[in-house]
Protein backbone atom coordinates (compact mmCIF):
# COMPACT_ATOMS: atom_id res chain seq x y z
CA UNK A 1 0.00 0.00 0.00
CA UNK A 2 3.06 2.42 1.06
CA UNK A 3 4.66 1.68 -2.40
CA UNK A 4 1.74 1.91 -4.13
CA UNK A 5 1.51 5.83 -2.85
CA UNK A 6 5.08 6.56 -3.55
CA UNK A 7 5.05 5.39 -7.24
CA UNK A 8 1.49 7.27 -7.92
CA UNK A 9 3.15 10.50 -5.98
CA UNK A 10 6.08 10.19 -8.07
CA UNK A 11 4.05 9.87 -11.54
CA UNK A 12 2.24 13.17 -10.40
CA UNK A 13 5.33 14.49 -10.01
CA UNK A 14 6.21 13.71 -13.57
CA UNK A 15 3.21 14.62 -15.48
CA UNK A 16 3.12 17.99 -13.65
CA UNK A 17 6.91 18.39 -14.87
CA UNK A 18 6.10 17.34 -18.64
CA UNK A 19 3.45 20.24 -18.35
CA UNK A 20 5.59 23.07 -16.83
CA UNK A 21 8.13 21.67 -18.98
CA UNK A 22 7.80 24.45 -21.90
CA UNK A 23 7.48 27.13 -19.38
CA UNK A 24 10.78 26.51 -17.80
CA UNK A 25 12.34 25.73 -21.03
CA UNK A 26 11.37 29.48 -22.05
CA UNK A 27 12.18 30.42 -17.87
CA UNK A 28 15.80 28.94 -18.00
CA UNK A 29 16.03 30.30 -21.40
CA UNK A 30 15.44 34.23 -20.43
CA UNK A 31 18.01 33.93 -17.36
CA UNK A 32 20.28 33.04 -19.42
CA UNK A 33 19.61 35.68 -22.21
CA UNK A 34 19.90 38.17 -19.41
CA UNK A 35 22.62 36.73 -18.07
CA UNK A 36 24.72 37.09 -20.84
CA UNK A 37 23.15 40.56 -22.06
CA UNK A 38 24.72 41.85 -18.05
CA UNK A 39 27.91 39.96 -18.97
CA UNK A 40 28.00 41.87 -22.34
CA UNK A 41 27.07 45.09 -20.71
CA UNK A 42 29.31 44.94 -18.08
CA UNK A 43 32.62 44.68 -20.32
CA UNK A 44 31.20 47.40 -22.38
CA UNK A 45 31.35 49.63 -19.86
CA UNK A 46 34.37 48.80 -18.75
CA UNK A 47 36.38 48.92 -21.86
CA UNK A 48 34.36 52.85 -22.23
CA UNK A 49 35.14 53.63 -18.49
CA UNK A 50 38.67 52.37 -18.62
CA UNK A 51 39.31 53.79 -22.29
CA UNK A 52 40.41 57.12 -21.83
CA UNK A 53 39.88 60.77 -19.95
CA UNK A 54 36.17 61.10 -20.63
CA UNK A 55 34.70 59.37 -18.00
CA UNK A 56 31.06 59.79 -17.54
CA UNK A 57 28.42 61.64 -19.25
CA UNK A 58 28.97 64.65 -21.59
CA UNK A 59 32.46 63.74 -21.92
CA UNK A 60 33.21 65.64 -18.43
CA UNK A 61 36.45 64.25 -16.75
CA UNK A 62 35.98 62.81 -12.96
CA UNK A 63 38.14 65.46 -10.92
CA UNK A 64 39.32 62.16 -8.80
CA UNK A 65 39.89 58.56 -9.01
CA UNK A 66 37.78 57.94 -6.78
CA UNK A 67 34.83 58.56 -8.53
CA UNK A 68 36.27 56.71 -11.64
CA UNK A 69 36.54 53.61 -9.45
CA UNK A 70 33.29 53.28 -8.02
CA UNK A 71 31.59 54.21 -11.31
CA UNK A 72 33.87 51.15 -12.85
CA UNK A 73 33.03 48.94 -9.83
CA UNK A 74 29.10 49.54 -9.94
CA UNK A 75 28.77 49.52 -13.44
CA UNK A 76 31.24 46.18 -14.94
CA UNK A 77 31.88 43.86 -11.63
CA UNK A 78 28.85 44.08 -10.57
CA UNK A 79 27.13 43.10 -13.80
CA UNK A 80 29.89 40.81 -15.08
CA UNK A 81 29.28 38.49 -11.36
CA UNK A 82 25.12 38.94 -11.56
CA UNK A 83 25.00 37.96 -15.41
CA UNK A 84 27.77 35.02 -14.68
CA UNK A 85 25.47 34.07 -11.59
CA UNK A 86 22.42 33.80 -14.21
CA UNK A 87 23.92 32.01 -16.73
CA UNK A 88 25.16 29.48 -14.81
CA UNK A 89 21.83 29.25 -12.73
CA UNK A 90 20.07 28.79 -16.08
CA UNK A 91 21.90 26.22 -16.95
CA UNK A 92 21.84 24.41 -13.90
CA UNK A 93 18.00 24.44 -13.78
CA UNK A 94 17.93 23.12 -17.58
CA UNK A 95 20.04 20.19 -16.87
CA UNK A 96 18.08 19.62 -13.45
CA UNK A 97 14.83 19.02 -15.88
CA UNK A 98 15.74 18.32 -19.24
CA UNK A 99 17.14 14.75 -19.55
CA UNK A 100 18.64 15.15 -22.75
CA UNK A 101 20.36 18.63 -21.97
CA UNK A 102 24.25 18.54 -21.09
CA UNK A 103 25.65 21.29 -19.07
CA UNK A 104 27.11 24.12 -21.07
CA UNK A 105 30.73 25.20 -20.92
CA UNK A 106 29.91 28.11 -18.00
CA UNK A 107 28.47 25.25 -15.48
CA UNK A 108 31.32 22.83 -16.14
CA UNK A 109 33.52 25.50 -15.22
CA UNK A 110 31.47 26.75 -12.45
CA UNK A 111 33.23 26.34 -9.68
CA UNK A 112 36.26 27.47 -10.61
CA UNK A 113 34.49 30.48 -11.83
CA UNK A 114 33.17 31.47 -8.70
CA UNK A 115 36.46 31.17 -7.08
CA UNK A 116 37.61 33.69 -9.55
CA UNK A 117 35.04 35.97 -8.68
CA UNK A 118 36.10 35.23 -5.36
CA UNK A 119 39.48 36.39 -5.32
CA UNK A 120 38.48 39.29 -7.68
CA UNK A 121 36.44 40.61 -4.96
CA UNK A 122 38.94 40.51 -2.42
CA UNK A 123 41.38 42.34 -5.07
CA UNK A 124 39.11 44.56 -5.86
CA UNK A 125 37.75 45.83 -1.95
CA UNK A 126 41.49 46.23 -1.60
CA UNK A 127 41.98 48.47 -4.61
CA UNK A 128 39.24 50.76 -3.81
CA UNK A 129 39.89 51.22 -0.71
CA UNK A 130 43.07 52.18 -1.34
CA UNK A 131 41.64 55.17 -3.12
CA UNK A 132 39.22 56.02 -0.19
CA UNK A 133 41.82 56.01 2.39
CA UNK A 134 44.29 58.71 0.40
CA UNK A 135 41.34 60.30 -0.09
CA UNK A 136 40.67 60.60 3.98
CA UNK A 137 42.60 62.52 6.34
CA UNK A 138 41.10 61.83 9.73
CA UNK A 139 41.70 58.31 11.13
CA UNK A 140 37.87 57.42 12.06
CA UNK A 141 36.72 57.78 8.98
CA UNK A 142 39.05 55.15 7.49
CA UNK A 143 38.07 53.10 10.01
CA UNK A 144 34.12 53.58 9.30
CA UNK A 145 34.70 53.10 5.32
CA UNK A 146 36.24 49.44 6.07
CA UNK A 147 33.21 48.22 7.36
CA UNK A 148 30.59 49.32 4.90
CA UNK A 149 33.72 48.28 2.17
CA UNK A 150 35.12 45.47 4.16
CA UNK A 151 32.13 43.85 5.38
CA UNK A 152 29.80 42.88 2.09
CA UNK A 153 33.06 41.81 0.85
CA UNK A 154 33.50 39.59 3.32
CA UNK A 155 30.11 37.78 2.85
CA UNK A 156 30.52 37.82 -1.02
CA UNK A 157 33.72 35.59 -0.86
CA UNK A 158 31.90 33.39 1.93
CA UNK A 159 28.84 32.81 -0.43
CA UNK A 160 30.75 32.46 -4.13
CA UNK A 161 33.02 29.59 -2.17
CA UNK A 162 29.95 28.11 -0.53
CA UNK A 163 28.06 28.15 -3.69
CA UNK A 164 30.97 27.25 -5.39
CA UNK A 165 31.79 23.87 -2.90
CA UNK A 166 27.76 22.80 -3.56
CA UNK A 167 28.07 23.10 -7.31
CA UNK A 168 31.07 21.28 -7.07
CA UNK A 169 29.03 18.27 -5.32
CA UNK A 170 25.61 18.43 -6.73
CA UNK A 171 26.75 17.97 -10.65
CA UNK A 172 28.30 14.66 -9.89
CA UNK A 173 24.61 13.84 -8.29
CA UNK A 174 22.57 15.42 -10.86
CA UNK A 175 24.55 12.78 -13.65
CA UNK A 176 24.07 10.03 -11.29
CA UNK A 177 20.31 10.72 -11.38
CA UNK A 178 20.19 10.76 -14.91
CA UNK A 179 21.35 7.99 -15.32
CA UNK A 180 19.10 5.76 -12.67
CA UNK A 181 16.38 7.19 -14.38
Amino acid sequence: MNDEMEQKQVEVSDEQVKEKRPLLRFFTGAVQVVGWLLIFWGVMWFIYLASGPDYGRDGAAFEDMEKAITVISGFSFDFVFVGLAAVMLGQLARYVFDKAYRPGLMLRCGEKILYVFAGLSVFWAMWRWRFFVMSLERVEWRVLLGQPLMMPTVAKVLILVCVAQILKRILPVIEEYKTLV
